[in-house]
Formats: C-alpha cells, structure tokens, sequence
C-alpha cells in the first residue's frame, strides 16, 4: 500500500511508518555518489549524521550503500539489530508528472529494479523520491538541485517524527 507524501499535506503516513520502527531507528540510505538521479538516498544519510540523528544510520556520501555492497550491507544492518525494523530510503523513477513525489511504503523496496538489476529487496518500512522519467532524462542527467531538495525534505521529515517520538 502505497501513499503520496505531498509538501502540504500532513505527515501522517510518515509519522505511523517511523512509529512501526521504535526507538532509535535502523535507517538504510541507498545509492550511489557517483550518479545525481541515484545519490538521494547517500544525501538523506548524510543530513540525518550531520544533524545528530538519533538513530543508526547506513549510507552516506562518504559511505554509500550501493548495488556493489547492498547484500552485504543487508546483512550486516540484520546481524547489528536483529530485533529491529529498517527504513530503507532510495530514489526512484517514473512519470514525469510524479517527479518530485515522496513515497512512504510499509513494506520493502527493490534497488536498482529501473536499471534491470536482481537485487535483494531490503526494508520494512520504506521511503522513495521520484527524481525523474528515464524516458526524458537519464539518471546521470538529474539536476542536483532536485535530489537535494528532496533530500533535505526526507531529512526534516524523518527528524521530526524522531524528536517528536523519542
């Protein structure tokens, strides 16, 4: 079940997601520094490190969790906290229209799914930003501008439900 986290509406989708997490949450940042439209997820992990989020935090700018070392990192993260649920966060394409759109999913996500890859589906909980339509541009052709946005929107709104929740 899928909702639309729209800048005006409320947060309520979100705020019951991280409340399925716990205290101090299991947070996974998928993608990969090197490719603007696939860095949103390393974005929204640095932002939480930065601004102390209290929670356990996988991929960063420095550390990104990537197709290469995903499987690994999944089990690490299972190993780590094995009691605990996992946001996974990852950028996503689709229509033009939905460019822009948060999505908030209580259920798992497939990284790199768009790119034809087989990789394991990770999360419990899981967020994804729609960065573009690959049919009018390429994932390497995102404006920066627009990850970061969306990736500075993800960060207040998941602070937010943590300050308010721990």
């Amino acid at each position: 079940m899928k909702f639309d986290v729209l800048q005006q509406s409320c947060d309520f989708e979100l705020d019951c997601a991280l409340l399925t997490l716990g205290f101090r949450p299991v947070i996974m940042c998928i993608g990969s520094d090197r490719v603007t439209g696939d860095c949103l997820g390393p974005i929204v992990g640095q932002m939480l490190v930065e601004r102390g989020a209290d929670a356990f935090v996988y991929g960063t700018l420095s550390r990104p969790v990537t197709a290469l070392n995903l499987k690994e990192s999944w089990r690490n993260i299972k190993r780590a906290h094995p009691n605990k649920k996992v946001l996974a966060i990852d950028s996503s394409v689709g229509k033009e229209s939905d460019i822009g759109k948060i999505r908030v999913t209580f259920g798992s996500i497939a990284p790199g799914s768009a790119d034809g890859k087989k990789l394991p589906r990770v999360g419990d909980v899981s967020i994804t930003a729609t960065v573009t339509d690959l049919s009018k541009t390429p994932l390497s052709a995102v404006r920066l501008g627009v990850v970061y946005s969306l990736a500075r929107d993800i960060t207040d709104r998941i602070l937010r439900c943590i300050t308010l929740y721990s």
